[in-house]
């Protein structure tokens, strides 16, 4: 039984290593992603995407949803960005409750990453929304925005 135990612990440690290896770098193929929205339907990023925001964490979802806010609702499918947020970390009472009807209320669509492998592999950096540009499919260099003005600068240069 503990010869089980210890087997787990290092399969765990071993997957846990590969997930960190695997984050998508400038020139990779935009990964296809099975996941829905904050109304639940499917959503996938389509292949005329120009730009994807990435919020894995409060901080990087506060900065993007100002910047949402700011613009006319359909700013996101007019320029050909896609909005993703990773909410895997968020209690599921919480999720139900209180965050997912908020973001119901929203007149733009957030692709919602609800399990920790959905969305693991995109960059990202605390605090802060990560930017990345598309062209034919391929990934280019990621960009960190850390504060309004960054993300504002990093889409409407």
């Amino acid at each position: 039984m503990r010869a089980k135990k210890v087997l787990t612990i290092l399969l765990l440690g071993i997957s846990a290593q590969v997930v960190a290896e695997e984050t998508l770098t400038e020139g990779a193929s935009l990964p296809a992603l099975a996941l829905k929205d904050q109304h639940e339907r499917p959503a996938e990023i389509p292949p005329s995407t120009r730009q994807l925001l990435f919020a894995a964490d409060n901080g990087g979802a506060g900065l993007v949803t100002n910047l949402l806010d700011s613009l006319e609702a359909t700013w996101l499918s007019q320029t050909h960005r896609v909005y993703l947020a990773d909410i895997h970390k968020m209690p599921g009472l919480i999720s139900r409750l209180v965050a997912l009807p908020r973001l119901q209320e929203k007149p733009y669509r957030i692709v919602l990453g609800r399990e920790e492998a959905d969305l693991v592999m995109f960059p990202r950096k605390k605090d802060c929304a990560t930017v990345i540009p598309i062209q034919d499919g391929r990934l280019g260099k990621a960009a960190f925005a850390c504060s309004d003005k960054e993300l504002r600068d990093a889409v409407m240069p």
